[in-house]
């Protein structure tokens, strides 16, 4: 039995170890798929409702479109870079600042929820459960 027991434990042992430190696990956060347009009804901190489109670009820019005539907001376009599941806008004309987002995808709804930000319009105009857009 001794000389069983031996080999037996060094087989376990090195599935032990093996089998732990998986280096081909994909252990990091997905990147989710967001590039193409989403939609979604908004309301200004003046009550006004309009339907808007975050058209997302496959050069990491996005449009982030009026489909509807609202005094006193205008189209706005940004560039991002994307890691797991956080976009960074990198270049935006109408915030001087980086902004980063959380963002997750799921049953055809994208949710953008601010990890740092400190343009409150973009803010305002991003943190929204979008619904992907259908032709």
């Amino acid at each position: 039995m001794k000389s069983y027991l031996f080999p037996l434990i060094t087989i376990f042992s090195i599935v032990i170890i093996f089998g732990s430190c998986n280096k081909d696990c994909n252990c990091d956060i997905e990147t989710p798929d967001i590039y193409g347009s989403w939609t979604v009804l908004q309301t200004d901190q003046d009550g006004l409702q309009y339907n808007v489109e975050f058209k997302v670009n496959a050069n990491n820019s996005y449009d982030w479109i009026l489909l509807d005539t609202v005094e006193g907001h205008s189209n706005s376009h940004a560039e991002f870079i994307l890691s797991e599941n956080i976009m960074t806008i990198t270049v935006d004309a109408d915030c001087n600042s980086i902004g980063e987002y959380y963002l997750t995808v799921e049953a055809n709804k994208l949710t953008m929820i601010a990890k740092t930000e400190e343009c409150g319009p973009r803010a305002a105009a991003l943190e929204w459960v979008w619904k992907k857009k259908t032709y």
